[in-house]
């Protein structure tokens, strides 16, 4: 993202902030605090003014920002699948439904129940590098993780299986960057607008329309995929549970480009009340 600034000819500085998300490795997400344990103390040193600029994974943000602030249009993305990553390569995804998985995320681990009732599932944290360890280390036989953060760690080879975005559904946002920044810096947001993908940047805005009309935490078992068909045409899939454990409700809703901001909402409100 600094090559951005950089080429419009800003000189920038990295300030690194490590989250309690970041430094309590041992706790499930949903038992280190409220929503956004990796977001709350980067946000506070933008509000204070120490940094101009907030980059977060999107997925990771409450669909609600502080006061004044705003987020930029993001750039080009690695595909929002979730993958397999494993001892043995995945032929066929119904080879799970024999397998232990580990994931400490609650959307994955609905989705595998989802489809297969009777998989074994057990949490695990870390950076990826960590899970993946973690993984070979133990008796699982591997884990789900977004290819968006193997291709920025250069670990796509550690690939084992691409899953079915339209079953095992990513969540809102799924490989975006979160660039937050103050509504007032006019100059940086243009900058970023003009070099933003525009695919991206729809995408941003209807996914995080679609977490906002189900008032879903980032920890909510909530996922969205825009399926892009021919010329126009969209199918937008999703599905949500109101709180983990709770049985996941999938829809699709035709769209277009044109009309998604509306059936982005009808979605939302099929997962939710289950019409």
């Amino acid at each position: 993202m600094t090559d951005i600034l950089e080429e419009a000819g800003i000189e920038t500085e990295l300030v690194v902030v490590t989250t309690k998300g970041d430094r309590n490795q041992k706790l499930p997400i949903d038992k280190i605090g409220k929503n956004g344990v990796f977001v709350g103390e980067l946000e506070s040193v933008l509000v204070n003014g120490a940094i101009d600029i907030a980059v977060h994974s999107l997925k990771d943000m409450s669909s609600v920002l502080p006061e004044g602030f705003t987020l930029a249009a993001p750039p080009a993305a690695p595909p929002v699948w979730d993958v397999f990553v494993g001892k043995a390569p995945l032929k066929r995804e119904e080879e799970l439904a024999q397998m232990t998985i580990a994931t400490g995320s609650q959307r994955r681990r609905a989705e595998l129940h989802h489809f297969y009732p009777n998989i074994l599932t057990t949490p695990i944290r870390g950076s990826i590098q960590t899970r993946i360890e973690k993984m070979r280390a133990s008796e699982v036989d591997g884990t789900i993780l977004a290819y968006a953060g193997l291709s920025r760690a250069s670990l796509t080879s550690v690939i084992s299986g691409i899953l079915d975005p339209t079953r095992f559904i990513p969540s809102p946002s799924q490989g975006l960057l979160g660039i937050e920044l103050s509504e007032a810096r006019s100059d940086l947001l243009k900058i970023f607008e003009e070099a933003s993908d525009p695919f991206d940047a729809f995408r941003l805005r209807i996914e995080r329309a679609y977490q906002k009309t189900l008032d879903a935490s980032c920890r909510s078992p909530i996922g969205i995929y825009i399926e892009r068909a021919e010329k126009d045409a969209l199918l937008l899939h999703g599905c949500f549970a109101s709180t983990p454990g709770e049985a996941l409700t999938y829809a699709t809703v035709p769209s277009t480009f044109h009309t998604a901001t509306a059936d982005v909402v009808a979605l939302a409100k099929k997962v939710k009340h289950h019409d």
